[in-house]
């Protein structure tokens, strides 16, 4: 374990140390049976209003629309959904098209529920790179949110014993955005012990969920855009 852990320092702390041509990054490609992404970018031409991105998950998915609402008309609220993980360069690759071509204020990223086949070595390995490439694009703030328990299908009173790498991977995650002074909404920390958030599949949200992920992430960019004024 000791060796382990020496290894991943190491590797975070050599990426980290590199400039920022990720597409020059090579690693394991491992897909999913299915994958997707889904960008939604909106008032591109609109150079007055903040402009907030979502990057992550099915999670950002369900909250984007609520986040969004509750921003309300004088925020662009966007996002960028995908399969991909930490881990995957291909994924560094996706976020490179996206940011390349827009701009925005705030960028809040929560990614750790897909890439289950990657080990803590390549999933942390890839955090200061991720950091670096959303510092550069935003023009105010990174929000990183830390990635929700996984519950048991159709038994969600039970953690699932892939939840222990969850715990893993926002232990590193806390570690770095720590070290970094890095704003983080611990998701976890607000849900884990709330069974009823939960749908069955032992993964998503309800309503309930849903409203209390976006409540949370809500009021963090409002705090960031009155600070700024």
């Amino acid at each position: 374990m000791k060796n382990k852990l020496l290894l991943l320092l190491f590797a975070v702390h050599f990426i980290s140390g590199c400039t920022t041509q990720t597409s020059n990054l090579k690693g394991e490609k491992i897909n999913e049976n299915t994958e997707w992404t889904h960008t939604w970018i909106v008032n591109t031409n609109d150079t007055l209003k903040p402009k907030v991105l979502l990057i992550g998950d099915s999670h950002v998915e369900r909250y984007y629309p609520v986040v969004a609402r509750n921003l309300g008309d004088s925020v662009s609220c966007s996002k960028f959904t995908s399969s991909k993980s930490l881990g995957d360069p291909v994924f560094i690759k996706q976020l490179e098209s996206v940011l390349m071509i827009n701009e925005f204020d705030i960028i809040a990223f929560n990614n750790g529920l897909h890439g289950a086949d990657y080990n803590i070595e390549q999933y942390a390995g890839y955090i200061p790179v991720v950091y670096n490439l959303l510092k550069e694009n935003a023009k105010r703030s990174v929000i990183w949110v830390n990635t929700t328990a996984i519950r048991e299908k159709n038994n969600i009173e039970a953690f699932a014993d892939r939840n222990k790498q969850i715990i893993e991977r926002n232990s590193f995650l806390k570690e770095f955005t720590k070290k970094n002074n890095i704003t983080l909404i611990d998701f976890y920390a607000a849900t884990a012990n709330e069974p009823e958030y939960y749908t069955n599949d032992g993964i998503h949200f309800n309503n309930e969920g849903v409203a209390k992920e976006a409540t949370l992430l809500t009021e963090r960019v409002f705090q960031i855009l009155r600070k700024e004024h």
